[in-house]
């Protein structure tokens, strides 16, 4: 589940963004944030697996029709394909009418996540 940032938040977003080698620096990371808090076309978002704590934080970036995948930073725990594509499917959720795109780390993820959707729904349409 994804819930949108607010400074109540900022510590448990700071671990999550730690995990980046470019955030690493707190100055870099403040600067995020406030990048993230300041512009009405960038979002941070925490996510959450099934269970109650936060086990991510994920980073978007809109314009009419899309919605861009800045990054993903995930506890070392939650790091799996699984939770990659769970993101996936509550950003299609969240925002169903835009075109998910994602950065090049993620491209890749983004087109297995897209076609194992198309097996899915053909093989439900075959069923029905």
């Amino acid at each position: 589940m994804l819930n949108k940032y607010s400074d109540e938040n900022k510590k448990i977003a700071m671990g999550f963004l730690s995990y980046i080698n470019d955030l690493k620096d707190l100055d870099n990371m403040e600067q995020e944030l406030e990048l993230y808090s300041e512009d009405d076309n960038r979002q941070l978002y925490l996510w959450k697996s099934n269970l109650d704590d936060f086990s991510g934080i994920v980073a978007l970036s809109f314009s009419d029709q899309t919605v861009f995948i800045e990054y993903i930073s995930l506890n070392p725990s939650y790091r799996s394909q699984s939770n990659i594509f769970k993101i996936f499917d509550d950003i299609q959720q969240k925002f169903p009418k835009r075109v998910i795109l994602a950065n090049f780390n993620l491209n890749s993820e983004l087109a297995l996540w897209r076609k194992n959707k198309e097996k899915l729904e053909k093989d439900m349409e075959e069923t029905d």
